[in-house]
């Protein structure tokens, strides 16, 4: 190392040599002590001996905390800094990323953390649209800088010595970034490290063994992404929709779910006033039909004579009469005004849980950016020459949902690129652009989001799946030449079967595929495949917008009654259509035996010219219809939710339960079931399969 003042280096080592002998001293002045240690720390510094400097900080915080080890372990520093620097090299010189021994984890004071936390992580949302954005490199490079540098001085002044130490070394790396290839080599280098330094946010005592692992260790840091994708703790209420004028708090996420909850407490007992009110109405009709007959019995008695009623019995039943009468009338106003109040306080919760709904809300646009970037480094690692096309970023979504969805979205992701998009030269051999495409679209359905995931590679055989499922005696051959495609490619989700004498056919699909689809299924949405032999592949995400809040259809099947989400039913129509004639029974399509006539068909499938990723239509019947409401679907134990294709279950006012079913499980069931049904004619088939 040179120093570029070989002064200010003389002077440093003879302040290290005089103050050395005071933290050697014994007895020891532990007030001198302390006070050399400050100097030296101070002198370090301001000599370019950062790391020096660093580990004196680190010392003399031990001795503020009455470390009795602090002052010898000082001593033995500053006695080895003082042989560096006399033989001309640095005094500790740089291991980064590997951290110091003495480099440690303290915990931070609840209150500090809470504004700390929320500083970094929204540092973090910053450097990863850095990352994603396509632009001037250096111009990036110097952009990341600024944000490394602020969250060294964050994590500096709530005393976060891992992430002070870590940002100072990942500041160090990329701030000598002049020229392109440079600029790029230090973001690739920023993002390579992104993982790490969520990690030293939630979980810094993995993150620093992780750092100080040898390569062995490396797979390690897929664990830490995992669980360290910077969780939008915190909700900005400008995300309600509020302009960028007004004040920004900042409230804990977790807080606003319990709002959340507290909200479906109130609606419970608010379905039960207004049950109560309505049975107050059915009471208070009732009376008045008592009365009618009470008045009807006076007039065939007749007015009182000698032989008849005595005078006082009429009396008494007149003054029955008119007191039922009032009191009738009474409870039915009562009960209306009841009634009256209890839609008010549907109103006022339904407005309050959305306002508390957009505030916990983001944009698509930051999972798309960290997509990207993972498309990208996938790229870089096989080879293959990838652009992304991105469309409908600025959707909104539930912000843990988000954070959820990251990590199914990155398995298709990496999929699309590994094991969809060809390399540049096999590209040109099938007459493709040397290019590939992996397109992100999100668009919003109802109060449903669908992220789309499309590639331009080679797409999946789905001749060769069926003759391969049936064979490994998945499904029948019947079954098979009846099924669409997207009922075949849904056995891509099995565990192994694309390990099944398939890996040449799926390259690699299928590997993984079942740990996304359960990812998905957790957060109440579910995954749709299709292919083009040839010419690429496409996942279909579909999760709720809100979480756990959905619009819902009453549908009744035999004598249960189930919620279906009212965005999945596209049309209505009775069973003597032409169009649905034939349709399964809902409770066909839950193996919950055969079902009735059906007096209404429901389609579940999406109309053809309903937009580029158009379904064929998929009926089912239904006995009854009810009406729409917005209601909390609660995720079902493992145990319930393998009895069928249900999403959640909806808690009643009275304490009863109610499933919702999973539309999207339903839809290839009631295909294959229409296709294989009575009245499915053989054409229909063929042009299905």
């Amino acid at each position: 190392m040179t120093h570029p003042d070989p002064e200010l280096l003389r002077l440093l080592i003879q302040e290290l040599e005089r103050h050395v002998v005071a933290l050697e001293a014994e007895p020891r002045d532990t007030a001198d002590a302390k006070r050399s240690l400050h100097a030296l720390r101070g002198s370090a510094g301001l000599a370019g001996e950062r790391e020096l400097a660093a580990a004196l900080d680190r010392l003399h915080r031990r001795v503020r905390e009455g470390d009795a080890n602090a002052f010898p372990d000082a001593a033995a520093v500053v006695r080895a800094a003082i042989g560096q620097l006399s033989d001309g090299r640095t005094a500790i010189a740089s291991t980064w990323p590997v951290p110091p021994d003495d480099l440690v984890a303290r915990p931070l004071d609840s209150l500090v953390r809470i504004q700390y936390a929320a500083e970094v992580t929204d540092r973090l949302a910053r450097i990863d649209e850095a990352v994603a954005k396509v632009g001037d490199p250096v111009e990036l490079v110097r952009v990341l800088y600024r944000h490394v540098h602020t969250m060294k001085g964050a994590s500096s002044a709530v005393g976060d010595e891992p992430m002070t130490w870590f940002c100072h070394g990942l500041e160090e790396s990329i701030g000598r970034s002049d020229s392109t290839a440079s600029a790029r080599a230090a973001i690739h280098e920023v993002a390579r490290w992104r993982v790490i330094l969520g990690a030293l946010l939630d979980e810094p005592e993995k993150a620093l063994a992780l750092l100080r692992g040898d390569g062995a260790r490396r797979p390690e840091l897929a664990a830490v992404a995992r669980v360290s994708t910077v969780p939008q703790a915190y909700v900005d209420l400008r995300s309600a929709g509020h302009d960028e004028g007004s004040p920004l708090i900042r409230v804990q996420a977790a807080d606003v779910d319990q709002l959340i909850e507290s909200l479906e407490v109130i609606d419970r007992e608010r379905e039960r006033i207004a049950a109560r009110a309505q049975r107050g109405r059915e009471v208070a009709a009732s009376m008045r039909d008592i009365r009618a007959l009470l008045i009807d019995a006076q007039r065939l008695i007749g007015p009182s004579r000698p032989w008849g009623a005595p005078a006082a019995a009429l009396r008494n039943l007149d003054v029955i009469s008119r007191e039922l009468g009032a009191c009738g009338d009474e409870l039915g106003t009562s009960s209306t005004a009841l009634l009256a109040t209890a839609q008010a306080m549907r109103d006022g919760v339904a407005h309050t849980r959305k306002q508390l709904s957009a505030m916990r809300q983001t944009t698509v646009g930051g999972i798309f950016a960290r997509l990207t970037t993972a498309i990208e480094t996938e790229a870089r690692r096989t080879g293959r020459a990838v652009i992304v096309r991105t469309r409908g970023a600025d959707e909104m979504v539930d912000r843990q949902i988000a954070e959820q969805l990251v990590e199914p979205c990155l398995q298709l992701v990496r999929n699309a690129v590994a094991h969809g998009i060809e390399t540049p030269e096999a590209r040109a051999l099938l007459g493709k652009t040397p290019t590939g495409t992996v397109a992100l679209h999100a668009r919003k359905i109802g109060n449903r989001l669908r992220i789309t995931i499309a590639d331009d590679g080679a797409g999946v055989d789905v001749i060769d799946v069926r003759r391969r499922a049936v064979r490994a005696g998945l499904i029948t051959p019947t079954i098979a030449e009846a099924a669409d495609d997207d009922t075949l490619l849904s056995l891509l989700f099995l565990p192994g079967f694309s390990t099944r004498e398939s890996s040449d056919l799926l390259a690699g699909r299928g590997i993984g595929l079942d740990i996304t689809r359960a990812s998905v299924q957790r957060l109440g949405g579910a995954i749709q495949l299709s292919s083009r032999t040839g010419e690429g592949f496409t996942a279909r995400v579909d999760v709720p917008i809100e979480r756990g809040l959905v619009t819902v259809l009453w549908v009744g099947a035999g004598d249960g009654e189930f919620a279906l989400p009212a965005a999945n039913a596209k049309r209505v129509e009775t069973n003597d259509s032409g169009e649905a004639r034939g349709a399964p029974h809902l409770l066909e399509c839950l193996d919950a035996g055969v079902g009735g006539e059906g007096r209404y068909c429901i389609d579940l499938g999406r109309q053809a010219g309903d937009g580029d990723d158009a379904e064929p239509s998929a009926w089912v019947r239904v006995d009854r219809l009810g009406r729409t409401e917005e209601l909390l679907v609660r995720p079902l134990g493992p145990l319930v939710s393998g009895l069928g294709p249900f999403a959640g279950a909806i808690v009643r006012g009275d304490g009863s339960l109610r499933l919702a079913i999973d539309a999207f499980a339903i839809v290839p069931r009631a295909r294959a079931l229409w296709t294989v049904g009575p009245g499915a004619a053989p054409a229909r088939a063929n042009g299905r399969s």
